[in-house]
């Protein structure tokens, strides 16, 4: 089932039926009104542009806007209550249904969250990537990691986020959120031990391609059988064959017997076995016009007959597991935080 942590819409004003002015800014260009806007960040994030020069109206919210379902994400079995629950603030009158129905997807970020397995820390993330030079890993706050594709092509742009969502939740600017709702404590309880991993969408032609749809309308992607997330996250990391032999033990780079390993070893243990900084002294090192690859294959080969890389690449494999058990799971995450709340 496809999960949305962030919608992103436009669809016909006409289904907007009024807008409090007390809330909203009309947007003036040459002293002529252009639009009426609507934005708050708090309690979570929602913005619309109603246009006062054609039919359109930009909508964008995010899943906390369905308070308590908040873990099950924006899916098919729940995209009316987002918009139920938009009307229930009060800016704006909107015809849920018609918004529902006539509705194209302008940008998204697709969703998971997985339980059971370590969170993996950032070289975890760099053992695998498809390549060091075009993907960087950085930190996301306090609670996570960024991968992004270092491409200036909006439509090859990349971007996961792998992070401690319960984390993030328990930070000082989502109080106003969790007063919100019917049990907090349930809700931050249902968060510990899992992560997230989400990736932004941001052209309509990512969005045909990652969700395999011919339109962008809204319900046409909220009922796509695809997973996107498998998708994109193919498109960042991969997993290196398993060497013959798999050390127990980190080994001391001089107990190679031959010249050539010793080498390799000791470029490994001096760039802290990350393949990126390997990657810096082999881009500083060697000709512009040297083939790289073959180096690189040796001294992943190396790498990955040591304990420490063969256990992040298992992390990661059981990650793209999860990833790929998504999209067939039906979500139950509202029955799941209802038990634990009874369990108190």
């Amino acid at each position: 089932m496809v999960t949305l942590d962030r919608i992103k819409i436009l669809t016909d004003k006409k289904h907007i039926k009024s807008m409090d002015s007390d809330v909203t800014t009309k947007i003036l260009r040459s002293n002529i009104g252009t639009a009426i806007r609507y934005s708050q960040k708090m309690p979570f994030n929602i913005y619309m542009n109603y246009s006062l020069q054609d039919n359109r109206c930009v909508i964008e919210l995010s899943s906390k806007v369905l308070l308590d379902r908040y873990p099950e994400l924006i899916n098919i079995n729940n995209i009316q209550q987002c918009f139920e629950n938009i009307n229930r603030i009060g800016f704006c009158e909107m015809e849920v249904d018609g918004i529902i129905h006539n509705s194209e997807l302008l940008t998204c970020d697709v969703t998971s969250d997985i339980s059971g397995i370590v969170q993996p820390d950032r070289l975890a993330m760099k053992s695998c990537l498809v390549n060091h030079n075009k993907f960087r890993v950085q930190k996301y706050g306090n609670s996570g990691y960024t991968i992004n594709k270092m491409v200036k092509t909006r439509n090859r742009q990349i971007r996961i986020i792998i992070y401690d969502k319960g984390k993030e939740l328990r930070k000082k600017n989502n109080t106003e959120y969790l007063g919100m709702l019917t049990d907090a404590d349930s809700m931050l309880t249902y968060f510990d031990g899992k992560f997230r991993v989400e990736a932004n969408i941001n052209t309509k032609e990512q969005i045909r391609q990652l969700f395999q749809t011919k339109s962008t309308d809204l319900l046409d992607v909220l009922k796509s059988e695809a997973n996107p997330l498998l998708t994109i996250f193919d498109e960042v990391f991969a997993f290196p064959e398993e060497p013959e032999h798999q050390n127990q033990v980190m080994p001391s780079p001089l107990s190679f017997p031959k010249l050539r390993m010793v080498k390799n070893a000791l470029l490994l243990a001096a760039c802290e076995y990350d393949m990126e900084k390997v990657d810096l002294v082999l881009n500083n090192t060697l000709s512009p016009h040297t083939d790289k690859s073959k180096y690189r294959t040796e001294l992943n080969k190396l790498l990955n007959s040591y304990p420490l890389p063969n256990k992040n690449i298992a992390l990661m494999k059981k990650i793209r597991e999860e990833i790929a058990k998504s999209a067939t799971t039906e979500i139950t995450t509202r029955q799941d935080i209802n038990s634990r709340s009874r369990e108190k």
